[in-house]
């Protein structure tokens, strides 16, 4: 798709990253330069106490595919010579430099400019407050509320993925599609830019409208959805299985009370949504006496039939082993190591 799109990555760790797999994925010449002063991108080292003899991290890997990569030393006048030579051949550059960096080293937005006219220039910011605060996912998802509404009321949890990192690429990768779109009606250089803050800010989404209009304080609440139940909720089955339960219409809850054959009484006390989340303790207590008596896959089938939104609690590993996860495998060879990890363009694109 992109087989003539020249990309150089300048960033580091997740996000920026992320942004230039995207466009590798789709065909396009990727350059990323590494820092040869620190033997390259800090999340080469990031490994797990399983991965002794690899020399590369898996966590590296998840997002470095397809890609030619250059050490350079920005401090050293030959090596930036040979950056600049590398921004006058492409077409986009990405960068996650942190205040002035970048202008210290002769590669902001007017210095590439100056050099590539025709630039796109994007840029993944830590903190639009402060530019020149160090940002690292975990303190964004603290500083913006999202820890706050995670885990439960006995500990706070963060995502399990570096979820503001994968949303900030999205947000940059958006927004040199949009940049590229422009080009095709005025040639001129595109500066595209975005901060993990105003990205975590941007995807509080339903929780930060929550707020705005009903003054309502989000909080732990683990699984649960805080306007819709049963949203969220886990039930055990007479298998022990663990299904989590997305019932987001009053129809769809008279439908699935009749599937696990609850009581009349308690089906007209919880006919609306509003009944259904003041009381959702005693609703779940109730829900969870029915589903422990059914098998797992005849409560699955069932709730499938009358299309029921529930699903199976399951590991990485299984979900590892499904078909639609083994045809997303992309495997490369790295440093002589083999590597694998999800590809990340997940959409289909067809006439």
């Amino acid at each position: 798709m992109f087989k003539n799109l020249k990309v150089l990555e300048l960033s580091s760790v997740l996000a920026g990253p992320a942004v230039g797999m995207f466009f590798s994925e789709l065909g396009a010449q990727v350059v990323k330069v590494e820092n040869k002063t620190t033997n390259g991108d800090v999340t080469r080292k990031w490994k797990l106490p399983n991965e002794k003899k690899s020399d590369i991290s898996a966590y590296f890997c998840s997002v470095n595919y397809n890609k030619n990569y250059i050490f350079l030393d920005f401090n050293n006048q030959k090596d930036r010579t040979k950056l600049k030579i590398l921004i006058k051949d492409c077409d986009i550059v990405i960068t996650n430099f942190k205040g002035e960096d970048a202008s210290k080293f002769g590669i902001n937005f007017e210095d590439c400019k100056r050099i590539n006219p025709n630039i796109i220039y994007a840029h993944i910011g830590g903190f639009k407050t402060n530019p020149n605060r160090v940002a690292f996912d975990i303190v964004l998802q603290a500083e913006t509320g999202f820890i706050n509404m995670t885990g439960n009321k006995k500990e706070f949890a963060k995502m399990p993925v570096a979820l503001i990192d994968v949303l900030a690429a999205h947000q940059i990768k958006e927004g040199i599609l949009t940049a590229m779109l422009l080009q095709g009606k005025e040639k001129k250089a595109y500066k595209v830019s975005t901060t993990l803050e105003e990205t975590a800010i941007a995807s509080l989404m339903n929780q930060s409208s929550n707020f705005l209009m009903a003054n309502h304080q989000a909080k732990p609440l683990g699984t649960l959805h805080p306007n819709i139940a049963p949203y969220g909720e886990v039930v055990s089955t007479s298998d022990g299985k663990k299904l989590i339960l997305a019932i987001g219409t009053d129809h769809q809850f008279e439908m699935f009370s009749n599937i696990i054959s609850i009581e009349k009484k308690w089906k007209d006390k919880f006919r609306t949504n509003q009944r259904r989340v003041n009381e959702r303790k005693v609703l779940i207590e109730i829900i969870n006496t029915k589903t422990k008596e059914i098998l797992s896959n005849n409560l699955i089938e069932r709730c499938f039939e009358k299309n029921i939104p529930i699903g199976e609690i399951n590991t990485v590993e299984k979900v590892m082993q499904s078909k639609i996860a083994k045809e997303m495998i992309l495997e490369e060879i790295i440093d002589n190591q083999k590597t694998k990890r999800i590809k990340t363009v997940a959409f289909e694109l067809t006439n």
